[in-house]
Order: structure tokens, then C-alpha cells, then sequence
């Protein structure tokens, strides 16, 4: 469980029951951008979390895209249905500055393996799921995906 809190900027802060703190800044790699988001620990793990540019991260070596369609799951079903968290795992990048900008371009043709749901209504009810793989940074990445989807 954790507090989300608006700070000066366009950037929240993140303060967990357990007293971890994070900051979510939507400037990344020197810039604002649509969907999004810079995520760094603050107090005594101070450092980066969690980068998301144009709905795509990297963790644990590999690549992950938020709102993506899952290899499982059919383009009708996704229109209104949950949002899927996927897995690119033939992805052929291996870091966010490493992706091209014909791949930006055309990135919703790639999927993967869906590794999470997450959608709701915004202030009224938002819920991810997230597998095992996920979990260390499941707190900051529930966090980020409520800012970038459902705050509008």
C-alpha cells in the first residue's frame, strides 16, 4: 500500500506503508513525453528505479510494453478489455537508447507474453496484477501506469 503525492514540476512522490520513497518524473532521458515516466528511489536506495519511454521499459534484461497485445490474446479482445502488460522477448533491443525511431514508429506490432493486467476508472478504482518476475518493482510500476493511463 503507499500515498501518492502531486510535488512542484510535473513529478508525484510515492511513499509506501513500509517507508520507501520514490519520485515519478515524466522527463525522460531530458525530455517530457507522452507516456512516460522516470522513476527513482529516494532515502537510503537512492537511485533509478524504473525508466518507461513511449510505453516501453527494461528490467531484469528484458524488454516490457505496457498497453501492448499480448501473443494470446485477439485484437477485438484488447479494444476494451483489460490493459495487458507484455513481455517482448524477441524484442531485438537491448536498452531504450538503443531503440531505433523506425521501431518507435511501428512498436504496437510487437508482442510478447502477457506478465500483468492493469485498468480501472482512474480516482475511483484502478487494480494491476503483476507476475513473479515484476514484483520488486511492482509498487513504482502500479504508480506510473495509474499516471500514465488513467489520470488523463
Amino acid at each position: 500500500m503507499a500515498e501518492l503525492h502531486g510535488q512542484t514540476g510535473l513529478s508525484f512522490r510515492l511513499e509506501s506503508t513500509a517507508k520507501e520513497t520514490w519520485e515519478l518524473n515524466p522527463r525522460v532521458h531530458g525530455e517530457v513525453r507522452p507516456f512516460s515516466m522516470n522513476v527513482t528511489a529516494s532515502g537510503d536506495q537512492k537511485g533509478p528505479v524504473l525508466t518507461i519511454r513511449n510505453h516501453v521499459f527494461f528490467h531484469g534484461g528484458r524488454a516490457y510494453l505496457l498497453t501492448g497485445i499480448p501473443e494470446d490474446v485477439s485484437p477485438a479482445d484488447h479494444v476494451l478489455g483489460k490493459r495487458h502488460v507484455s513481455r517482448l522477448d524477441k524484442f531485438p533491443f537491448s536498452s531504450l537508447e538503443s531503440i531505433d525511431s523506425e521501431t518507435w514508429g511501428r512498436l504496437k506490432r510487437h508482442r510478447g507474453v502477457s506478465v500483468g493486467t492493469f485498468g480501472g476508472l482512474g480516482l475511483g478504482e484502478f487494480r494491476v496484477m503483476l507476475s513473479q518476475e515484476l514484483q520488486d518493482v511492482g509498487l513504482p510500476l502500479a504508480a506510473a501506469s495509474y499516471l500514465l493511463y488513467s489520470t488523463g
